[in-house]
């Protein structure tokens, strides 16, 4: 029953998720304001794409546990950040800060010495 009334609420919902999305990268990767607009774009672009079958599974996954709505928002939202971390990393020069073995090393070391 695809009415516009139900067209206008996934417009809607999907402009939510997007601008949390958004929002949390540049929480999560403040870079993204210095980037230069091409890979900005890549980001927004690659984000863009993953919006409708993100979508597809937030409805899907409140469909089946309604009680587990705002979870599956937030897992939504957080699908959409990785998709642009992924792409910020992929389009520029920025380190993976999670994969960089001396982080661990010296994190180790300084816990090991007190």
């Amino acid at each position: 029953m695809n009415t516009p009334a139900n067209f206008e609420r996934i417009d809607q919902l999907s402009q939510r998720l997007a601008g949390h999305a958004f929002r949390t990268l540049i929480s999560l990767c403040p870079e993204i304001k210095s980037a230069i607009p091409s890979h900005r774009e890549a980001v927004c672009a690659a984000m863009r794409a993953q919006v409708a079958p993100t979508i597809d599974s937030l409805l899907e996954d409140t469909r089946l546990v309604p009680c587990l709505a705002e979870a599956a928002f937030q897992n939504a939202v957080l699908t959409l950040t990785l998709v642009g971390v992924k792409a910020l990393q992929a389009n520029s020069n920025i380190r993976n800060y999670t994969s960089q073995p001396f982080r661990k090393a010296s994190h180790d070391q300084h816990v090991h010495h007190h």
